[in-house]
């Protein structure tokens, strides 16, 4: 699989890991928030993971 040198990622359960890099594939993800307002890191999620 090609990586996407602009999203950095290490999920490699993650059915769009690069597998061979710590790369998505995908061109966008989508970032959500597990709260009404993201007051640190933790509070936010990539919203594209699709389980492998």
């Amino acid at each position: 699989m090609q990586g996407n040198n602009s999203i950095g990622c290490n999920v490699t359960e993650c059915r769009h890991h690069a597998k061979s890099m710590p790369q998505c594939t995908l061109n966008h993800i989508e970032v959500v928030k597990h709260e009404a307002t993201a007051t640190c890191k933790e509070c936010t999620d990539c919203g594209s993971f699709e389980k492998e």
